[in-house]
């Protein structure tokens, strides 16, 4: 129907059309596919990104934190068992230059034990100066070396540990070709606390690496636990409000497309309503036309006719020719009488204030069976309800114009009524057999009826609908309307 109201448009597209990302799939538009996501999806992905990536930053910082406490905690223990081990050698590394054989031969009976040389493989013992007072390796023992910066490190008191330097003298001379862990003790007396040497140990880093590797998967899978439920945390509580906020924003899109279908329907009812009244508007003056017309050609004639038998009357000779100029003008004015009483038939109706519905279609029938000399079968369900005087006077004018149809084109052949009322709607029709095997066509001459177009008008006024079925066999003329919406109550 063409928008005469300036109504909603039928062709705007759908919201969900012009917010659809282009054609290519997830990869064309991303941000599109993440911005059609719910909050809580949205929170989800953006949160995981960046929990994630803070967790990965905290478990590095915090995984090499703890591979070097372990590192230094290993140091620090086996300081301490050296240092344990050492002390009763101080006062004679500190007197004199070179260890005694005794002193010789229990390092090497304790350092070569099978146990403790897997684990450390190689000691060394440091004097101040960089000389090697003792070690595992006869060829350094006496030699002196560019002192490390770890042992400078322990002969300044604290205990330090390092990877082992394969470029350095001592262990280019052995040909070094793995990176031991080298620890540095200081070697204190028992009576001063005087450093007089430090001692190094090297520690085999299998054992040592495998154990950073476990407190370092331990401490990556503690934050990553601690992320998960953190984030999880989270997205329950953003979860939760998201549905929220998505039931809502349901019930909107829900309350706005069926205001959009109210409004459609308000403005096609609007422009019905419009259109309705135009046609009724002409109708009326058609009709109005149609009574001028018919009082002008039948009436108005016979009474003109009437008025030129006066001057015959006066000019009569003899009361015989009076007396036939009387009689004319006489039955002329009762010819007009009639036909202006058979237009004001047509225009009025009979009192149907107080009738029901279905005396109100027994009148209709009644007048037309006495008009027309037909019969006309009625059935009636669940009439016997009052009714607004509108809508009784729309039934009357219903049966009526069909009616006046069926006798009009099928010669008042076969005339039903079927009038009933289930719940709230209103159904009426008329039908009739078509016309007979060589029956004559009927007159089409306009008996005052108000027509299929305006009794359209007049039951679309009412909301209800009006369908004509014509067919070989006859002809069904029904309407339907709906009684509810506080109808009967006016």
């Amino acid at each position: 129907m063409t928008d005469l109201m300036g109504g909603i448009p039928g062709d705007v597209p759908a919201l969900d059309e012009r917010l659809d990302p282009p054609q290519g799939g997830w990869w064309s538009s991303p941000a599109v596919w993440f911005h059609r996501q719910t909050l809580s999806v949205q929170f989800l992905l953006a949160s995981s990104v960046l929990i994630l990536l803070a967790a990965a930053i905290a478990g590095y910082l915090i995984s090499e934190e703890v591979s070097k406490n372990a590192a230094h905690d290993r140091a620090a223990s086996t300081a301490l068992f050296m240092q344990s081990i050492l002390e009763p050698m101080a006062q004679e590394l500190d007197e004199a230059k070179e260890l005694s054989p005794a002193t010789i031969a229990r390092l090497d009976h304790l350092f070569g034990d099978e146990h403790f040389r897997s684990r450390f493989p190689y000691f060394e013992l440091w004097r101040p100066d960089g000389t090697v007072a003792y070690s595992t390796s006869r060829q350094l023992i006496g030699r002196r070396f560019n002192p490390p910066a770890s042992l400078v490190r322990a002969l300044s008191g604290e205990v330090a540990s390092e990877y082992a330097d394969l470029n350095a003298g001592e262990h280019t001379l052995r040909h070094f070709s793995t990176r031991y862990l080298e620890i540095y003790s200081p070697v204190r007396r028992a009576d001063s606390a005087a450093i007089v040497a430090v001692a190094e140990v090297q520690e085999d880093t299998e054992l040592l690496h495998r154990e950073i590797f476990e407190v370092r998967v331990s401490s990556w899978i503690t934050v990553a636990g601690a992320s998960v439920l953190i984030m999880l945390g989270l997205f329950g509580i953003v979860h939760r409000g998201s549905a929220t906020i998505e039931r809502q924003r349901q019930r909107l899109e829900q309350r706005a497309d069926e205001a959009e279908r109210v409004s459609e329907e308000i403005r096609i009812l609007r422009d019905r309503s419009r259109l309705a009244s135009m046609r009724l508007t002409d109708f009326n003056e058609k009709l109005t036309r149609g009574i001028g017309a018919d009082l002008h050609d039948g009436p108005a004639q016979l009474i003109g006719f009437a008025v030129l038998q006066l001057e015959p009357a006066r000019r009569a000779k003899n009361k015989s020719e009076r007396e036939q100029s009387l009689e004319a003008i006489g039955r002329t004015l009762d010819e007009a009488l009639c036909e202006i009483r058979m237009i004001a038939r047509s225009l009025l109706l009979p009192d149907i204030d107080r009738l029901n519905l279905e005396q109100v279609v027994a009148r209709a029938v009644k007048l037309h069976e006495a008009r027309t000399g037909t019969s006309v079968r009625v059935t009636t369900i669940s009439t016997r309800i009052p009714l607004p005087t509108v809508i009784k006077t729309c039934v009357y004018r219903f049966v009526q114009e069909g009616l006046n149809n069926a006798h009009r084109h099928a010669d008042g052949n076969d005339q039903k009524i079927n009038c009933r009322i289930n719940g709230a709607l209103l159904t009426l029709s008329v039908r009739d057999g078509g016309r007979r095997a060589g029956e004559p066509t009927p007159d089409r001459k306009n008996e005052g009826g108000l027509g299929i177009h305006g009794l359209r008008q007049r039951v679309e006024s009412l909301g209800g609908t009006l369908q004509f079925e014509p067919g070989a066999e006859g002809a069904t003329l029904t309407m339907t309307l709906d009684l509810g919406g506080g109808m009967l109550d006016e």
